[in-house]
């Protein structure tokens, strides 16, 4: 989890709220309260830290009262007022919603809905026909507030702000405002960045074109903080970038990285630089290139350094995340006691999410819930899985359908489910293990780096789900899961899962009596055990040829089978004494049945 860097465009009004009326209505408490705001704003316009601890000063009237509120307190000051005294109020209003969208304490989602509603009224007043310019600004402030939103669905709310970005494009053009268009154009693409409807490759692709498109207007010499803002958020994209070789973009990431703190200085810019330590160390904890341990302690160092600026009480969200994100890199540590390693982890994960709470940052709760449910799967102590498998259900209550962290849930889910399947026996957690594959497969691009691996999971699931279909009587059902299997795993490189399954779907046609494709099947599978020289696959393919054969009449193959079945299966270090003895009951009928067959006499 990393973070974006497009809150410094996020600009206040140049007109001065002023002379406003003080009549008494039934909002009056909230009245009063934006009043002093707007008089403590134009007395200290420049200096955000000061609007900051005006709000934190009056952070009880940061609620869902004030909320419902606005729009009342808002009419009654605009009523009976000239057009030159409404966009004072106006103003008032895009600057507090400005000064929340920025206040980092409090209410995350709800400062986000006071932010929305104070600049949709300003849209009243600021209008494309009378104030174009004002009205465009706006459209890229309330952009940024839908980007950030908490609540609402997750992916309307990014194409709602990609909608408003490419209207506030129509006045901020490049011809006529240069860098107010690349400030948007830098906005637009972190929003295509997140984007969870569309391609997921194309809209990266987006994303980095248009970062590339503000880089020929931001140079270091005439904009070096801008350029430091587009080089860190082009570096996450480069990060995530589905296309192009995984080992390269993350090498162009961390270089696009080291060039942001060429300026982002702790010395100039703490902030900023802790948000790119932060990214950096990201990249590191999954750069391909180098030694593995190497980066991962790299990426712990990073991690710690940012934490020096951002604290829990200064900056509790920013806190939470690299709390998250450094559990992951002790997650995945290969220096140290694998033991120590994830108990570190697990103690992170629960600091993250003292902030990341369901209520207040549902989706970061989510992310946090799948990461820490991993931690407990590796640790495999008594309950963990349990306890894993109800953090990924929980998650997915919340996180918004096809996500990132909506799919990593859905696969992990799948592997919880399929080990506590391996530990019970219990056949609803293979089949909703199956549901959860199927559903994180059908929603990841297909380009996507992480693919292989469930593409891997899926096909495996439905060989031992069809199986035991088949094993339960529902043939049809687990015939056809089989044959999908079977289809997967032909391209594959996964030669074991590709003979499994071609060997069960032997065994459901030898069931379902189908005797000549049982045949194909358990020869098709032979061939790849003797191939990778797996002696439990040879054993068991050639006791199902064995008994193919003898059921179809060829007595001395089927024998022939058997024979070389029981001889593998004695030198087998864990044999199985009355899978030998079945087989050699099967093998003694059928030398029975020749020697009846050679002492018959026919006339």
């Amino acid at each position: 989890m990393r973070n974006k860097s497009g809150l410094l465009t996020y600009t206040t009004m140049s007109k001065k709220a002023k002379g406003f009326g003080q009549s008494p209505t039934p909002t009056r408490k909230f009245k009063d309260f934006l009043l002093a705001f707007g008089d403590f704003c134009r007395k200290n316009s420049k200096d955000e830290t000061k609007l900051q601890q005006f709000l934190k000063a009056n952070i009880n009237k940061l609620d869902d009262l004030l909320l419902d509120a606005l729009p009342l307190v808002f009419t009654s000051l605009i009523a009976d007022k000239s057009i030159d005294e409404r966009e004072k109020i106006a103003s008032l209003f895009e600057n507090f919603a400005v000064t929340i969208y920025n206040f980092p304490l409090g209410d995350r989602a709800t400062n986000l809905e006071l932010s929305i509603t104070a600049h949709n009224l300003s849209l009243k007043i600021y209008t494309c026909e009378n104030s174009p310019e004002h009205w465009a600004q706006i459209l890229n402030n309330l952009a940024l507030a839908y980007s950030d939103r908490i609540l609402g669905d997750r992916s309307e709310n990014l194409e709602k702000a990609i909608e408003l970005y490419g209207q506030a494009l129509e006045i901020y053009t490049r011809k006529n405002f240069l860098e107010d268009w690349a400030t948007i154009l830098n906005n637009l693409a972190l929003a295509y960045s997140d984007r969870i409807r569309g391609d997921r490759a194309d809209n990266l692709e987006k994303a980095i074109e248009l970062y590339g498109q503000a880089l020929e207007i931001y140079t270091r010499k005439n904009f070096p903080v801008d350029l430091a803002r587009i080089l860190n958020n082009l570096a996450i994209a480069y990060s995530d970038r589905i296309r192009g070789d995984r080992a390269e973009n993350l090498e162009k990431a961390i270089e696009l990285y080291g060039q942001a703190l060429e300026v982002r200085t702790r010395k100039n810019f703490p902030v900023d630089w802790a948000m790119t330590l932060n990214n950096l160390a990201s990249a590191y904890s999954n750069r391909i290139l180098g030694d593995r341990a190497e980066n991962l302690e790299k990426a712990i160092e990073l991690y710690e350094q940012a934490l020096e600026v951002y604290t829990r009480e200064n900056f509790p969200e920013n806190w939470a995340i690299s709390q998250q994100n450094l559990a992951s890199a002790y997650r995945e540590r290969v220096l140290g006691e694998r033991k120590d390693n994830l108990e570190q982890a697990i103690h992170l994960y629960n600091q993250a999410a003292q902030i990341f709470t369901r209520a207040a940052l549902p989706v970061r709760w989510a992310g946090n819930q799948g990461d820490l449910a991993e931690a407990l799967m590796q640790r495999d102590n008594p309950g963990d899985l349990d306890t894993a498998i109800a953090l990924l259900q929980e998650a997915l209550e919340v996180s918004p359908a096809g996500c990132q962290d909506f799919i990593d849930s859905q696969y992990r889910l799948g592997i919880a489910l399929s080990q506590r399947y391996d530990r019970d026996k219990n056949f609803d957690d293979l089949r909703q293990a199956l549901v959860a594959y199927k559903t994180a497969l059908d929603l990841i691009s297909p380009e996507h780096y992480d693919r292989k691996d469930i593409w891997k999971a899926l096909p495996t699931t439905q060989t031992i789900l069809g199986s035991r279909l088949v094993r339960d009587g529902e043939w049809q059902q687990g015939l056809q899961l089989l044959l999908n299997s079977v289809n997967q795993l032909s391209t594959s490189d996964d030669r074991l899962a590709h003979a499994n399954a071609l060997y069960h779907t032997g065994r459901a046609y030898e069931v379902l009596s189908d005797r000549e494709k049982a045949r194909l099947y358990y020869r098709d599978a032979l061939r790849w055990y003797e191939y990778l020289q797996d002696l439990p696959g040879i054993a068991k393919s050639r006791t199902g040829l064995g008994n193919v054969f003898v059921s179809q009449g060829y007595l001395e193959k089927g024998m022939k089978e058997l024979d070389r079945a029981k001889a593998i299966y004695r030198q087998l270090p864990q044999t199985d004494p009355d899978r030998v003895e079945e087989i050699d009951i099967i093998y003694q009928a059928s030398r029975r049945a020749i020697e009846r067959q050679t002492s018959e006499v026919y006339i």
